[in-house]
């Protein structure tokens, strides 16, 4: 496991009144990959740090939210002790972000929860099993059918041509511990957890999302007794695809996390 720390990495000191945040990531992803733009500019403000997962070792069985949720509370345990923090998490990372608020209230003052989701349904599994033959079978359409899942329509719109998709397409190759995610994304429910979280929460859901579709994300906002809601104009990869708007979002409630209350439905700026 790796971690990244705005303080130690000189990129900012930010203002040390505010509430440290943790980032996250979400399947087969990594700090570069999904926070690489976000990073830097929440680090402006205060002091960021972020995680990359790591496959648990000496081990063949299946990989547990448990083993991810002992990985983020070690970094907050080892980087900021008796501190509560600002916890954020995308996708597979709200997963384990909801888990650790649930079970560790003591460490979390905030939570984000980017395009989360409490249990696996029947969408995500099927949408699971079309991603394996192509994974099995090492196809390059594994990164086409990747980039339709998670691009919105509207974004893809806007392109003159599908070559300008051609570095997301290459980018993303799975390995061993992305296969092991996959297989953990089927068997996600932490409904039992989730009404226990007491944290300051936003949920944020992404309009377009086929992915994660945004009821999951209205699911967990109706679960949690101090959220409230939002949605982003945007397909599963908002990370990627409205980066700066998720920044805007993400910065106004870090700045007055009570400022809406809980329960309400927050209007964003369309893009």
């Amino acid at each position: 496991m790796r971690y990244f720390d705005s303080v130690a990495d000189h990129s900012a000191t930010g203002d040390s009144s505010r509430s440290p945040i943790v980032l996250v990531h979400g399947t087969g992803g990594s700090t570069k990959a999904h926070y690489g733009y976000l990073f830097p500019l929440l680090a402006g403000r205060q002091r960021v740090v972020a995680l990359d997962f790591a496959r648990p070792v000496l081990t063949q069985a299946p990989l547990t939210l448990e083993q991810l949720e002992q990985q983020v509370v070690a970094v907050i345990e080892a980087v900021l002790p008796d501190r509560p923090v600002t916890l954020v998490g995308y996708s597979l990372g709200a997963v384990v972000t909801a888990a650790v608020a649930a079970r560790h209230p003591e460490s979390v003052r905030n939570l984000i929860l980017v395009a989360g989701w409490m249990k696996t349904d029947a969408q995500q599994e099927l949408r699971n099993q079309a991603w394996q033959r192509p994974r099995e079978e090492r196809s390059a359409a594994l990164g086409e059918y990747m980039a339709f899942c998670a691009f919105s329509r509207p974004f893809l719109g806007a392109a003159q041509a599908l070559g300008e998709f051609t570095p997301v397409l290459t980018a993303f190759r799975p390995d061993g511990f992305t296969d092991l995610q996959m297989e953990l994304n089927r068997t996600i429910d932490i409904s039992d957890l989730v009404p226990s979280i007491a944290a300051t929460t936003l949920v944020i859901g992404c309009t377009h999302d086929q992915m994660v579709p945004k009821w999951h994300s209205k699911a967990l906002f109706g679960s949690i007794p101090d959220a409230r809601y939002t949605e982003i104009e945007s397909g599963h990869a908002v990370v990627m695809e409205r980066p700066a708007q998720l920044v805007q979002v993400l910065s106004q409630f870090i700045e007055a996390p009570s400022r809406h209350a809980a329960g309400d439905v927050i209007a964003t700026a369309r893009p």
